[in-house]
Order: structure tokens, then sequence, then C-alpha cells
């Protein structure tokens, strides 16, 4: 196993604006300020060879005209159960800014990479007496007159972070409201990212939600991040 020391980020609230519409302006109902996203200064180390594990040291040899680094995000979101988040995502755009026309830096391992919520799930078949379906959609007649119900039980998992488009240049997390929890809390994302030798370039991090307000429709938010070109955008090694 390789550990890697990750030093705790300096956190900094980004404010949400809705996206264009283009059929609908902005109402008074969607010009809710939402302010309850947080991001944490990425963090971006070199990988090492020489640290790293039997298994990692083999994956690093097959593959020695890369470079690898670990990126670290954090991100954190305030729960609000009058206008909640819906959804949001976290998108790294991974570029090369040297030589032209090099190959993009790929994302990998990304962590985590799904994370669900248990939901207990009941299913229970009624009949009538003449063991008739209770459904009007379904009037079954299939034997002597008795009553009955039949209940099924289980638990499936519902999906509240998803990790997306692992392999590429542009990785994502998505998050998601659940039966049974919102999406709040402290998130901690990390990706390793391959950089050919020879290149330099660097990822740049957006992130948006999903927002019901007041519990009617679902608007679509982008958080605008000009102002902290620091916090978005970090420069990878040099392959």
């Amino acid at each position: 196993m390789t550990t890697l020391e990750i030093p705790e980020p300096e956190m900094f609230t980004v404010a949400l604006d809705l996206e264009k519409r283009t059929t609908l302006g902005p109402t008074d109902e969607t010009r809710v300020h939402i302010d309850r996203v947080a991001l944490g200064r990425p963090f971006c180390v070199t990988i090492d060879p020489a640290t790293v594990d039997a298994d990692a040291k083999s994956f690093l040899r097959a593959r020695a005209e890369s470079t690898f680094s670990l990126l670290a995000l954090t991100t954190s979101f305030t729960p609000d159960e009058e206008n909640p988040l819906e959804s949001a995502w976290v998108d790294v755009t991974l570029r090369t800014n040297e030589p032209p026309r090099a190959p993009e830096p790929i994302a990998w391992a990304m962590k985590p990479l799904a994370a669900s919520d248990p939901v207990a799930v009941s299913r229970t078949v009624s009949f009538n007496g003449s063991l008739k379906f209770t459904s009007e959609l379904i009037p079954i007649d299939v034997g002597p007159e008795t009553g009955m119900a039949r209940e099924t039980s289980y638990e499936r998992r519902a999906v509240s972070v998803e990790a997306l488009r692992e392999g590429t240049s542009r990785p994502r997390w998505t998050f998601f409201r659940t039966e049974v929890t919102q999406i709040r809390g402290i998130h901690r994302l990390f990706l390793i990212v391959e950089t050919v030798a020879g290149s330099s370039g660097f990822a740049k991090i957006s992130i948006g939600a999903t927002v019901r307000l007041r519990r009617l429709k679902v608007f679509r938010y982008r958080a605008p991040l000009e102002h902290l070109p620091d916090v978005v955008q970090v420069a990878l090694p040099p392959g």
C-alpha cells in the first residue's frame, strides 16, 4: 500500500448563479442566493516511483514514458430543507500547455468511485377473497375463495456519489440527493493524472448543482469561479 500525506485545504465558499435559460428568464423564486457550496484549494504532487508499493512500481515501469501525479480536491455542501440540492457535480478538465498537439493528460484511479445509501424496500401483493388481484388493471380470478397478502422486503442501494469518465481528460464526480439524505458535508476527491513525457499541463475545476426551490421545480445553477484562479486551476507536474 502507498500512502501520501495530504495537507488540509483552505476552503472558499462559492455562490451559484442560475444558468441562462432560452425560454424563461429568472423570476423572484429563482433568484434565491445559493451559497451553500465550498471548494478547497487543490493539491497536486508527483508520485515518486521509489516510494510506491510493488504493484504500483510494476505499473509505473510499464508506462515509463509518462509522469503520474496525485490530484486532491475538497468540496463541501450545506443542506437546506426548503431548497435542497437535487444533484451537484465537480468537473475536472485536464489540458496540455505545451508542446502543441501533445496528448491531453488522463485521469485514472478516481476515488471515491461510488457511494450509496441503504434503502429498505417493501412490496406487498394483495388478493381479495376470490384470489383476484386488488389492482383494477389485473382482475385475475385464479381459484378458491380465500384471502391472503404476500409481502417481499429487500434492501437496495441509492447512489449518492458517482465517479464518471475515468480514463479521459474530463473526469467528473456527481452527487445525488437520495431518499435517505441530502447532499451534505465534506467530500475529499482524489485521482491520478497521467502526463506524457516532455509535456506540461494543468487541471481546471468547475462546480454546479441543480436546486429544488420551495419544493417546486428544479433549476440548474453553476458557480462563476473567475475570482478564484488559484483555487480552480492548478499546474500539473511536467512529464
